[in-house]
């Protein structure tokens, strides 16, 4: 009987075989997957600097429209207060300028009165004219 002689293998050189195997069978394979992780790691950073910026664009509008909502706001109470201001002067002017009803219904009863009693309405008037001056 022949026994097969099968070189002395050193225990230490083992673990560096295994990875030779490993390297040759799935090297290619391990550094597309390195390749193709460093890719997706870069886009995720790249993306994260822009959502970092987006969210800063955000920010700095959002206080660019709150100035701008404050001074809106601003400009709308004061055109209020304007605008009452003015009702109010106005509304004070006619009461001044135009006759109370107090005052015309005397007018309508003195009218009626010298109407009544035979009077002409052109003497009434020339009356009130007198009066007025």
């Amino acid at each position: 009987m022949s026994a097969e002689k099968t070189p002395p293998t050193n225990h230490g050189d083992a673990p560096k075989d295994v990875d030779r195997v490993r390297d040759i069978i799935f090297g290619p394979q391990m550094r597309d997957y390195d390749q193709r992780f460093l890719t997706i790691q870069r886009d995720l950073e790249r993306l994260r600097q822009e959502l970092e910026q987006l969210t800063e664009q955000a920010a700095e509008q959002d206080r660019e429209h709150g100035k701008r909502l404050q001074n809106l706001r601003r400009e709308a109470r004061q055109s209020d207060d304007d605008l009452r201001t003015e009702l109010r002067q106005t509304a004070q002017k006619l009461m001044l300028e135009k006759v109370d009803r107090l005052s015309l219904g005397e007018l309508f009863i003195e009218l009626g009165n010298h109407l009544k009693s035979g009077g002409s309405l052109s003497d009434l008037l020339s009356g009130v004219s007198e009066r007025a001056e």
